[in-house]
């Protein structure tokens, strides 16, 4: 047996970043605690062309920059697994532990975090929901949520497009398709922020018990949902899986359920979906000509989305282990290491994308980006956040065509280290 397992390209050794100043320790962490810096793409080229498997110091993992070696890492979950749960509990005090080990958000096996063969057990079942055909026989209800939100932006300028529109819309979607009830909003809201902070952010210490108790709390509020369904079953997600699970065509115990409408349907929908939208509504009103070449040619959608996530996907990547000592683009990299695999960086990077930095929805290739994953945790939700961002941006041209940002606003972000989108979009028209 070979001592390292090898991917299939890169020879440059992580170590070179030492001797290029803007990849110092100091500087890689804080342009990525930065959120939105202007420095971030800069330097993600550079680890690019000076380290592409480069180890942070200050951030404790292991950074992974060019599109091959990415690639190659998502599209091997053995070597690579997504289990990470209990490096995030590992960060909190003891009696928060304990709380989120009574969870099953946090210890159930869940598709986001599990390899096969419980990976797939868990998914199979979902799949044709979520599929293209699954999708769209639920067009015409997403598409009338879009239409309902748009109409509900306020009459005056300005507006903040998150606030006002991104984020009620995505979450009002999931949670309807999901089978929660809308009247609950507020509470869902609240629940989530709890499960969010723990996977995507860090609780501030006086918030860390409250928000693992609140967490306990959403388990049982789902378990009353899931039995309510179960008795009164209607044309949503949970009814769904509760009647196939009752035709032995789903094999989930109570706790897999309540861990995949928690994590994987309510956390994995809600912020990415709005994030994505946010984006697009950024890039296209950025050049207005964007704005009104898709107004006048809608056909036009997918490559300007695609294009769009490529070059500003909210997310910078996903985290994933080592499970054996392996060599990542010529890198060694121990055992039980934790990896920051930039899907943002292999999304710009030169040797597979020319001319990067550029704005290009008719570019060859784009259906190789990586805003989705690839490999075993390709994103569920792809087919269903397409529609849901065709539809709310068709809605939101027909009820505003004339929107433009606000000129001179300040830059605000999301505080998540691992996301790069607006906090706060202003518009007027």
């Amino acid at each position: 047996m070979p001592e390292f397992i090898s991917s299939p390209t890169g020879t440059d050794n992580g170590t070179r970043a030492q001797n290029c100043p803007l990849l110092s320790p100091e500087s890689v962490a804080a342009t990525f605690l930065s959120h939105g810096s202007a420095d971030l793409h800069p330097m993600l080229k550079s680890l690019r062309d000076e380290a592409p498997v480069f180890y942070s110091e200050d951030l404790h993992m292991w950074i992974v920059s060019r599109y091959d070696d990415v690639s190659w890492v998502l599209k091997n979950a053995e070597l690579f697994p997504a289990s990470t749960r209990s490096i995030i509990m590992s960060s909190y005090p003891p009696e928060v532990r304990d709380v989120l080990r009574s969870t099953s958000t946090f210890t159930a096996p869940n598709m986001g975090f599990d390899g096969s063969p419980t990976h797939d057990r868990l998914r199979k079942p979902v799949v044709p929901y979520f599929s293209a055909k699954g999708v769209k026989r639920l067009e015409a209800r997403i598409e009338e949520i879009a239409d309902l939100r748009a109409g509900e932006i306020p009459a005056e300028p300005p507006v903040d497009l998150v606030e006002a529109y991104a984020r009620p819309l995505a979450n009002t979607v999931v949670i309807r398709l999901a089978g929660l009830p809308v009247d609950d909003y507020d509470r869902i809201m609240r629940y989530h922020r709890a499960v969010n902070e723990f996977f995507f952010g860090r609780p501030p210490a006086h918030l860390q018990l409250p928000y693992a108790k609140d967490i306990q709390e959403w388990e049982e509020y789902l378990s009353d949902v899931i039995g309510m369904r179960r008795r009164l079953p209607q044309d949503d997600l949970i009814s769904l899986l509760t009647q196939k699970v009752a035709k032995g065509e789903a094999d989930y115990t109570d706790e897999e359920l309540i861990s995949l409408i928690s994590f994987d349907v309510i956390t994995a929908g809600f912020r990415p979906t709005s994030f994505a939208l946010i984006n697009l509504c950024g890039e296209l009103l950025e050049e207005p000509h964007r704005w009104q070449a898709l107004r006048d040619e809608p056909d036009r959608f997918d490559g300007v989305f695609s294009e769009t996530l490529r070059r500003s996907g909210p997310a910078l990547g996903v985290f994933r282990m080592t499970a054996a000592e392996v060599e990542v683009g010529g890198v060694p990299v121990p055992a039980g290491s934790v990896l920051w695999v930039m899907a943002a960086s292999a999304n710009r990077d030169e040797r597979h994308f020319p001319e990067p930095d550029s704005f290009d929805p008719h570019r060859p290739h784009l259906a190789g980006s990586l805003h989705f994953s690839q490999g075993l945790h390709y994103c569920l939700g792809a087919n269903l956040a397409r529609t849901v961002i065709r539809a709310g941006i068709t809605a939101l041209m027909r009820h505003r065509p004339d929107l433009r940002l606000v000129p001179d606003q300040p830059r605000v972000y999301e505080p998540s280290i691992n996301v790069v989108a607006p906090a706060r979009l202003l518009v007027e028209w």
